[in-house]
């Protein structure tokens, strides 16, 4: 689950991750997923999953899950920006009991930002 996702570095090691066999979904942003930098479109394009949100709000989580096992988590969005520049925070854990619930949160998401659950039309509207 990411909020911005425009380093290049990472897309590409992304997309490496991808042609070699590993399942790879991610859940992002939907506004912020179109703005010009965005690696989301080639990620989508080289055949990675991508679910976004619907509604109003941020999609706001930055976490990753790698092989079910480790937890990586922090304020960091995966921008050269805030690599290079900013003063952020990444936790990486191998402990199931912070894993776990972040595993769940996910599986969460991607279930209710499937795009057949969408709707286009007020649910009061009828």
């Amino acid at each position: 689950c990411l909020f911005a996702f425009s380093s290049p570095q990472l897309g590409r090691a992304v997309q490496l991750l991808h042609r070699r066999g590993v399942r790879v979904r991610i859940v992002t942003d939907a506004q912020y997923m179109g703005l010009r930098g965005s690696q989301i479109g080639l990620l989508r394009h080289a055949g990675i999953q991508v679910r976004h949100d619907q509604e109003g709000g941020y999609m706001h989580h930055k976490f990753a899950i790698v092989d079910g096992r480790t937890l990586i988590t922090g304020s960091l969005n995966w921008t050269t920006q805030a690599i290079q520049n900013n003063r952020e925070n990444v936790l990486v854990l191998e402990d199931a009991e912070y894993v776990k619930p972040f595993l769940e949160e996910f599986e969460r998401i991607w279930e209710e930002y499937n795009p057949s659950n969408y709707t286009f039309f007020s649910k009061d509207d009828k």
